[in-house]
């Protein structure tokens, strides 16, 4: 029997698949590895159909954060070394409902408001994301998601009140790797916001960012945790290195092995929303289109935080180049 047999037998009856042979997919190439990717785009299209989930963020607040996360441009850490980071004060309520309009315009299904800083506490500040979030449910026709860092069950429940749909917290890594990249609040942190945004009702929106250093064993810890975690959508980033962070010079992952953690992820994974989001212009380069063969099922549309993304028409024309169609449903799984 195939590993692919294996793998598509060890699915089907429900069982959790050994790591020793998730290990072996990052050693695969060739047509062993296509077979891999073609389980991968089997198991996506089994249940989660060939629509692509584009999803839009803005930067609603900017500014150094006192978290001292290694691989971001606004962490503590970065500021120390570099004062370049431009600090805005929170975004009104027309400024994040345009950025909204456009998001849906250029073909986003969901819209995530994201904000520096360890949370929200300030209650003005929660009122103006909430009115926002209000006002894009009711108004724009395109699914509000947010981004707040580590919130309070009380605060979640009072946006998914005024009409939030989507929270995301990434969980960044797998509990070993964590304290590695982050000293300044506990991986324990981030599942507790993860579980009171479920409590809360809302779905959720939690990830990992690859290229941090990890081992090919931490990425599968990464899965399998996120899969414990039991959230809605599973958004992979890939470490784009920014200059004054600690991880500015750390040795990117080639495209093949990005493309090899996300097939993993979906056959951990293989029926939740999977996401190639933040860096993939940087590490996929030219194979980009294949994130969406070996497992993905959605892109983050636009730019990021603090790094440009790619041209919207040119991800709308790439998949409709694979035959796959943009999924522009509010209310949408993702």
């Amino acid at each position: 029997m195939s590993i692919t047999q294996e793998i598509r037998e060890l699915i089907n009856e429900n069982i959790e698949i050994p790591d020793d042979i998730l290990m072996s997919i990052f050693e695969f190439s060739g047509a062993n590895l296509m077979e891999i990717f073609s389980l991968a785009l089997e198991l996506k299209e089994k249940y989660t159909g060939k629509k692509i989930n584009f999803c839009s963020i803005v930067s609603a607040k900017t500014g150094i954060c006192s978290e001292d996360c290694s691989f971001c441009g606004q962490s503590s850490v970065a500021g120390k070394k570099e004062k370049k980071i431009k600090v805005n004060p929170l975004m009104s309520v027309s400024e994040i409902v345009e950025a909204a309009k456009i998001a849906k315009k250029n073909g986003a299904n969901e819209f995530s408001i994201v904000t520096s800083g360890t949370r929200i506490s300030d209650k003005t500040e929660l009122k103006t994301i909430a009115e926002a979030v209000k006002t894009i449910k009711n108004e724009i026709g395109i699914t509000p998601c947010a981004s707040l860092g580590l919130m309070e069950y009380e605060d979640l429940l009072f946006l998914k009140e005024c009409g939030l749909e989507i929270f995301h917290h990434n969980i960044e890594t797998n509990s070993d790797f964590f304290k590695s990249i982050c000293s300044t609040h506990s991986f324990e942190d981030n599942i507790k916001t993860v579980k009171s945004a479920r409590k809360a009702g809302l779905k959720v929106c939690s990830g990992v960012i690859i290229g941090m250093g990890e081992s090919r064993f931490d990425r599968i810890k990464m899965a399998k945790e996120i899969k414990e975690l039991e959230v809605d959508n599973i958004p992979i980033n890939f470490l784009n290195p920014i200059k004054g962070t600690p991880l500015e010079n750390i040795e990117p992952l080639t495209p093949m092995e990005c493309l090899k953690t996300i097939a993993m992820f979906r056959i951990v994974n293989p029926k939740k929303n999977i996401l190639a989001q933040g860096g993939r212009e940087y590490n996929l380069r030219q194979l980009q289109p294949l994130a969406l063969m070996s497992g993905a099922n959605g892109l983050l549309l636009g730019n990021y935080l603090l790094t440009s993304g790619r041209n919207p028409e040119l991800d709308l024309e790439l998949i409709n180049d694979l035959g796959f169609e943009a999924n522009n449903l509010i209310n949408s799984p993702i």
